[in-house]
């Protein structure tokens, strides 16, 4: 249906094309879009010269003050000199204090360190027959609890590399001690995860 309206149209324009009738249209057009503009209003006769702009309050200009060199004071001085002449002396040599220290230690016998693996063990790692042996840098606070947990030697598991955080966290722990007072210090503490 649409396509047989264009064809209509094309034909309905092509026949006004031939009886001349655009040409006329485009004639009347013209004819409307040439009309005559009146013409601008004069100018007025009397024009004056527009007033001045306002003055602009324009601060001074800043000039900085000249440098004057005065001459160094060659009087009397008011501040108190001293000589003081210092002798060496010869400091007595302590010996160096020797100090004691101990380091943390687990509390737990055998059988508790053992209670401790066997709980931590990763099910799935039994699964899988996972075994190794981590090692752990443990920080001990002064109240024998065992602070942060690093591992610096993997099993090469990690499921029984995060276990042993688990198991330090199970034991108990003496603090170390330096001339007697207990200290927060660090412990290396290996850990041996086997299947049985």
């Amino acid at each position: 249906m649409v396509f047989i309206a264009i064809i209509v149209l094309h034909l309905v324009f092509f026949w006004a094309l031939k009886q001349g009738l655009v040409r006329a249209g485009i004639q009347v057009i013209q004819d409307y879009a040439i009309m005559d503009l009146p013409p601008p209003p004069p100018p007025p006769e009397d024009l004056d010269e527009p007033p001045p702009p306002p003055p602009v309050d324009v601060p001074p200009p800043v000039v900085p003050p000249p440098l004057i060199e005065l001459p160094a004071f060659e009087g009397p001085s008011t501040a108190i000199t001293a000589q003081v002449r210092e002798t060496p002396r010869a400091q007595p040599q302590t010996p160096a204090r020797q100090v004691q220290a101990t380091p943390p230690r687990i509390k737990a016998r055998g059988d508790r360190i053992a209670a401790a693996i066997n709980a931590c063990y990763p099910s799935a790692s039994r699964r899988l027959s996972e075994e190794g042996r981590a090692v752990a840098t443990v920080t001990i606070g002064a109240d024998g609890k065992a602070g942060s947990v690093t591992v610096t030697q993997s099993s090469g598991f990690p499921r029984l590399d995060a276990a042993v955080e688990c198991v330090v966290r199970r034991l108990p722990f003496d603090p170390g001690r330096r001339d007697g007072q207990a200290v927060e210090s660090q412990v290396s503490l290996p850990v041996q995860f086997k299947l049985e």
